[in-house]
């Protein structure tokens, strides 16, 4: 069953991310594609499965050398903005640009989009404060 929900949001050709909320023990998400608005449920293994694959696919993304091209815009950094009601997983792709996406709070998705977070701002600290072995010979990028 899991795989052809994965199966159905794979098909779509452009999909847009409108809600994740949950309800009788299942993480839902909201999506519309060019077939319309969607729903899919899933149970706690299966939204970690998801997680679990979409970091790896980000990650891999965001390294990729296209991710600076107009196909595949680079994420420059992600925040968790957290009030007492909600959490909002926000994604920087530029200076001025960033996407938000609601989380309930207590969730594994929140739990795992914080670890993301936490590891992105690390990763980006890194690059910061490490020059690589081109700029110290005076070449640039």
């Amino acid at each position: 069953m899991y795989r052809s929900k994965v199966v159905a949001l794979m098909s779509a050709k452009t999909m847009k991310l409108t809600y994740t909320d949950s309800r009788d023990g299942r993480v839902i998400i909201g999506f519309t594609d060019e077939r319309g608005e969607h729903e899919i449920a899933l149970s706690a293994i299966e939204t970690a499965d998801l997680i679990g694959a979409l970091r790896t696919s980000l990650e891999e993304a965001i390294g990729s050398p296209a991710a600076d091209s107009m196909a595949l815009p680079g994420i420059e950094r992600v925040q968790i903005v957290e009030t007492a009601e909600e959490m909002v997983f926000r994604v920087y792709m530029n200076d001025r640009i960033s996407h938000d996406y609601p989380v309930p709070k207590g969730t594994v998705l929140a739990d795992e989009l914080r670890m993301l977070a936490d590891r992105m701002e690390a990763r980006n600290s890194a690059k910061a404060t490490h020059r690589s072995p081109d700029a110290k010979k005076g070449k640039l990028n």
